[in-house]
């Protein structure tokens, strides 16, 4: 399984539903998008990739997902190419709107153990060595901190679940994840362990369940693949508290956050 950097300038085409995407792969764990390859004809199916908004700021890695659909040729995006672009279809597991919530930031693309790759680039479907490919996996994880889903449909509890850089443990990472998510609801409940906030209790049955699972700790400080405790490891946090906990590197405690909240001056009764 190889990895590939897509990329993305909103200079150059509007992704107006960017916002609704996010809120989709937060809730139902994947959603599929076609997304041009450039001129890259070998993507294949299984494969990597990770997205990099360029153009203008915030720019950054926003989102990684498994390519669904093997390159392919298609009508180009641009209406003014009368050549066909090719394409992959690719099941984002994690999409962040940089405007509202943690993205790995350009700069930090910028540090020594991503040196030997042009982040620069405009184009699309450029591979991604593997020994940078491993630690952009373990950063990113840190960075958006909660778990793909599936709609595989298993419902047996694995006795061991693992988490950590999908290219360890392929496609079982959408069989596992989320049985940890799961488990961590069902011990924590679907408020906010930081600010209480319930997303059904205020807009009813439409967002009953909806909540974010939080990482105590960064994956990236726990190796390639580790046991998860959901109970111990995890957190049920709202999308406003856990883009604060992601605010610093490394990210805020629970405690730290929730004390932010205790010191915000209130409005008499």
């Amino acid at each position: 399984m190889a990895t590939y950097l897509l990329t993305w300038n909103p200079k150059r085409w509007a992704w107006d539903d960017l916002a609704a995407d996010a809120d989709a792969v937060a809730e139902r764990g994947r959603l599929v998008r076609r997304w041009s390859c450039g001129n890259t004809k070998r993507i294949a199916l299984d494969d990597r990739v990770f997205l990099l908004r360029q153009g203008v700021e915030p720019r950054g890695i926003i989102a990684s997902g498994t390519v669904t659909r093997e390159s392919y040729p298609a009508e180009h995006w641009n209406p003014g190419h009368l050549a066909p672009g090719w394409f992959v279809d690719v099941a984002f597991d994690a999409l962040q709107d940089p405007e509202t919530g943690p993205i790995l930031a350009r700069k930090r693309l910028d540090a020594p153990e991503y040196a030997q790759f042009r982040w620069n680039t405009q184009s699309s479907g450029i591979s991604i060595p593997p020994h940078i490919a491993e630690v952009l996996e373990r950063e990113w994880d840190s960075v958006v901190g909660s778990a793909p889903a599936s709609d595989s449909g298993q419902s047996a509890e694995p006795r061991t679940l693992y988490e950590g850089t999908p290219r360890a443990v392929s496609l079982n990472v959408y069989e596992r994840n989320p049985e940890a998510r799961r488990r961590c609801i069902a011990h924590y409940g679907t408020a906010c362990v930081v600010c209480g906030f319930d997303f059904g209790s205020v807009y009813g049955p439409a967002a009953e369940g909806f909540i974010h699972v939080h990482h105590l700790r960064p994956v990236s400080e726990l190796g390639e693949r580790y046991e998860v405790d959901p109970v111990a490891d995890l957190r049920p946090v709202c999308p406003n508290c856990h883009a604060v906990l992601h605010r610093n590197s490394p990210p805020y405690t629970v405690e730290e956050v929730r004390a932010m909240l205790s010191t915000l001056p209130h409005e008499p009764d």
